[in-house]
């Protein structure tokens, strides 16, 4: 089990820990595009992911409050995610980082280059 941030010392623990888990915002940006979306659907939408940990993810932004699960009592019963009021005052943040990730792509991929051609790596 990883380790928890200490919430008294650093009151941005929580979105630090979305940013340090590498699905987080993969899910939630997946989930605000498509409005409502079921867990298959994200599923099949979300290389690499597997069940489990995109069950894990789930929980921990519903828990949070940063989207929320309806079920649906149909037969077989159904389950949507969306993102709530609140996780959607995330979501500026959260582009504005994508924004810059894609801005800085070609530095960033430079700059590795360089340290790995300097460290013979």
């Amino acid at each position: 089990m990883a380790k928890k941030l200490d919430y008294k010392y650093c009151k941005a623990a929580p979105m630090l820990e979305w940013l340090g888990n590498k699905w987080a915002l993969v899910v939630l940006v997946k989930i605000s595009e498509n409005g409502r979306v079921r867990f298959n659907e994200l599923y099949r939408n979300i290389p690499s992911v597997s069940e489990k940990v995109l069950s894990q993810v789930l929980r921990q932004l519903t828990a949070d409050g940063i989207i929320s699960r309806e079920l649906f009592p149909d037969v077989p019963p159904r389950t949507e995610y969306s993102v709530t009021d609140f996780g959607r005052t995330l979501l500026p943040h959260i582009e504005a980082l994508i924004n810059w990730g894609r801005d800085n792509f070609d530095t960033i991929m430079s700059n590795r280059q360089k340290h790995m051609n300097a460290n013979g790596t």
